[in-house]
Parts: C-alpha cells; structure tokens; sequence
C-alpha cells in the first residue's frame, strides 16, 4: 500500500510551455480532479523548480487524456537523475521509484487532442508492505427525477466511490507516518491512496479526502481510515 499526500508540485515554481487561460497549469492541483489543465496543443512540456532538493518516490496522474508521459528528474546543476515513463492507458495511474536530490522536474505529455489534466503530484509516498485487496465501492447520491407516468426523466447527485479501510500489522513508525498524513490534510485535502501498488490491473489508486480516521497500538498497529473519492 501506498499513500502519496505531499504534493510538492504545490509550491514550486511550475510553467509549461503551451496553456488556455481559461484552464490554467496551477488546475493540476486543485482540490477538484475535475477542474482542468488545458494545453492548447496536442504536446505540451511542464516544468517544475522545487523549493529545495528533495526525494521523489511517488508520480501520480488523474483524470487525464494523456496518450504518453515522461517524467525526467534534474539535480540542480540540470543533470538528468532518471526518467520514468508513466502507463496513461488508465484514468487515475501512479508510479513509484526513488530519485534523490531532485530539483527540477519536467512533464513531456501528449494527446490526440489537446493535452488535458485533472491532477498532477510529486512528492514523497508512504508505504507498507500490507496490501489490501478490498474493492471499494460505488455510492450515489443520485436523486431520480420521474415524470407522472413513471418514466425517470433525469437524475441529479453524482456517483462517487467511499470506503472504511483498516490497514493492519502496521509498526508503530509506520502508524505514525500515516498519522501524519491525516494530520497534514485533515478534512479537506485530497491524497491519493493505493491499496494494490504493486499492480493496478484490477484496482488503479483512489483519489480521496478522509472521512475519518482511527487508530490502535498493540503488539502490531493498526489504522482505520474512511474515505471519500473526489468527483
């Protein structure tokens, strides 16, 4: 399992090369997925300076129409550290690693259309060795509409996945980091969380706020999470 909050994308200087102003680059952070990027070519270049060198072991990307993505990592001195090459046949899609001493990060994107992001992160990634491979269903605050003669004429609501995760077998430092992330993004911030990092074939990386949040110390931790995806 994996858990990606930080998203140092947030604070760094971050420009591309080619935007529609009606859809900014500062959209690919924004709590919304579904507030958008907009290129307004079918390949655009992102370019981020972070404040500080720092570790990267989590690329995440949503609600895109990416056909391809590479994403180079620069020392300071503008050296290329490493390339990853992230799968963009998937909506929500996360690859992990571990570059040191990054301080420039470039997005290479394409598209058949032009180039279009809901969220962008890169940042430091919590993991556990603990998988979980639980689904997470569908909710629906879907509300239907019908007519006199009993035909739904229209729906209003939206239809979102929510969850109570327990993550068990947990060390007391790993407790603690998850507990952090909590405390960093409370109620409000998105995260992403990956229950089945080391394969997204059947479960891809949930982009999520906390509903909720509980935890127990014992021989082995463990944390209770309740989530709520992002529309």
């Amino acid at each position: 399992m994996r858990l990606s909050y930080l998203n140092l994308l947030k604070t760094s200087d971050l420009t591309v090369d080619s935007e529609n102003a009606n859809y900014p680059i500062s959209n690919v952070f924004h709590s919304w997925k579904k507030k958008t990027f907009r290129s307004e070519n079918t390949s655009c270049s992102i370019t981020s300076i972070l404040d500080e060198l720092s570790d990267i072991t989590s690329v995440c990307l949503a609600y895109h129409n990416l056909s391809s993505c590479l994403v180079k990592f620069y020392d300071s001195l503008d050296t290329l550290l490493d390339t990853w090459t992230l799968d963009c046949t998937k909506e929500t899609e996360a690859q992990y690693g571990s570059v040191s001493g990054v301080y420039k990060i470039v997005f290479e994107c394409s598209s058949s259309s032009e180039v279009e992001i809901g969220v962008l992160f890169a940042g430091d990634s919590i993991y556990s060795g603990i998988e979980s491979n639980q689904g997470i269903p569908l909710s629906s605050t879907d509300n239907p509409i019908a007519s006199s003669d009993r035909q739904v004429s229209g729906r209003k609501g939206s239809v979102t996945r929510s969850a109570s995760v327990t993550i068990p077998l947990l060390t007391g430092e790993e407790r603690k980091e998850i507990e952090a992330s909590f405390y960093e993004c409370g109620l409000i911030t998105p995260f992403f969380l990956d229950l089945w990092d080391s394969s997204h074939e059947y479960f891809e990386p949930i982009y999520c706020v906390y509903t909720g949040f509980s935890s127990t110390h014992g021989t082995y931790d463990e944390v209770t999470i309740d989530i709520q995806e992002v529309n």
